[in-house]
């Protein structure tokens, strides 16, 4: 796991004259940016203000330390300029000894940085840190509650640390437990759905809708991030190929939806899942124009989502 290389290299003391701390999971970024600021002092620490320059960055990190080991300085959530990122990478030729720049949240890469991108977890490595992080908080949760969490939760440890706080005083967190008192995220139902329907199970896809009738209004949304994921699905399928990463960033998704359409769409060929797609297009314009119900819509694209996968 990533974020454990960083405390392992911390450690150890292989600490790098310049850290990158980005990516789109916040949590681990975040934990990360903390581990670092504690390899100083607050007076010895200095967060840069968005009025000043990269040149006061490097000014300030060449300062000694007063009463720590390290000057600490931190650049944060800003576009690095060309020139800034020449200025860091001629810093980085004679870099301070005891000095480390943080570089958090920040577009431009820098030439001989330590770069951590923090990206979504996959579900095999965030279940046993979620069981870990359970009896940390004196509580305990079974294998099967975890994945039910992390999947619910969309992989999103920010959010399966706030559920933890509140499960962890009911006793042990089994998968009931998540089932009764954890809401699924809105596109974890779409990727239930569209699982259930790829199974050809109508009783399953029934269920995922029965958690939208709380909530008419949800189901003209839902339908549009429907077709949304089925056009997904047939991206993954056209494109079986290229590498996921490359994909995803070529369709502007995170990985985590790409894996979900990838898995549903093993259930079909390119042709079936091309027929969903145009069927859910003239169904979207049909319920739109109001000559049918979104819930009758929804009806008839599971009944025909279904069968395609059998034709």
């Amino acid at each position: 796991m990533l974020y454990y290389e960083l405390k392992a290299q911390i450690a150890r003391g292989d600490i790098a004259p310049l850290y990158r701390i980005d990516g789109e999971d916040k949590y681990w970024s975040e934990l990360a940016y903390k581990d670092l600021l504690a390899l100083s002092s607050e007076l010895d620490t200095e967060v840069l203000s968005d009025d000043r320059s990269v040149e006061d960055a490097i000014f300030g990190v060449q300062n000694f330390p007063m009463m720590s080991d390290r000057k600490i300085v931190v650049i944060r959530d800003r576009k690095l300029k060309d020139a800034d990122v020449k200025l860091l990478e001629k810093y980085l030729q004679e870099p301070s000894p005891t000095g480390v720049i943080v570089v958090y949240n920040c577009e431009g890469k820098i030439k001989g940085e330590r770069d951590f991108t923090f990206d979504v977890l996959p579900e095999n490595e965030l279940i046993p840190y979620v069981v870990r992080l359970t009896e940390e908080m004196g509580g305990s949760i079974t294998q099967g509650a975890a994945k039910k969490l992390v999947n619910y939760t969309e992989q999103s440890m920010t959010r399966i640390k706030n559920e933890l706080l509140k499960l962890t005083a009911m006793g042990e967190i089994t998968e009931q437990t998540v089932q009764s008192f954890v809401e699924p995220s809105y596109s974890y139902k779409i990727y239930d759905f569209t699982d259930q329907i790829a199974r050809g199970s109508y009783k399953g896809a029934y269920e995922v809708l029965s958690s939208l009738a709380r909530n008419a209004s949800e189901y003209s949304p839902f339908f549009t991030r429907l077709t949304d994921h089925i056009r997904l699905m047939l991206h993954t399928k056209l494109a079986k190929n290229v590498p996921d990463a490359e994909l995803a960033k070529a369709l502007g998704v995170s990985p985590y939806p790409l894996t979900k359409a990838k898995r549903s769409a093993a259930n079909y060929t390119s042709k079936q899942l091309l027929t969903i797609l145009m069927n859910m297009y003239r169904l979207e314009q049909d319920y739109k124009s109001g000559n049918i119900g979104v819930e009758n819509a929804m009806d008839l694209a599971i009944a025909e989502a279904i069968e395609a996968r059998r034709k």
